[in-house]
């Protein structure tokens, strides 16, 4: 995938400046090639990460590389999640839930 460059998950924490609470988005995969999940967090991108792989890494981890950039606000990281979702999904994920009422996909009208 152009662009992106899948990293360990257990070197998820030096990727990220302590203490710092940003809005972002991230993909994960299992084999750190193919995105299986795509996600976004509205406020604090490490702890979201680190709540969904939050299980014992090794062979029973569902999740073994992330891929992650922060934005400077929510709506940022809402349409960048659309970005991917039109361009990597292909595990049937559903599209990405606006955090607010008026924000709107800008590639669904192109599909």
């Amino acid at each position: 995938m152009e662009g992106i460059k899948f990293r360990r998950l257990e070197w998820l924490d030096y990727y990220f400046i302590e203490g710092e609470k940003k809005p972002g988005v991230f993909l994960l995969s299992n084999d750190g090639e193919v995105p299986i999940k795509i996600g976004r967090a509205d406020e604090d991108l490490l702890e979201t990460l680190k709540k969904l792989t939050e299980t014992v890494r090794g062979i029973d981890a569902q999740y073994a590389y992330f891929w992650a950039k922060t934005t400077e606000t929510a709506y940022e990281a809402f349409l960048l999640e659309c970005e991917l979702w039109h361009r990597l999904n292909r595990n049937g994920q559903p599209h990405p839930v606006p955090k607010e009422p008026d924000w709107q996909c800008p590639l669904c009208d192109k599909d």
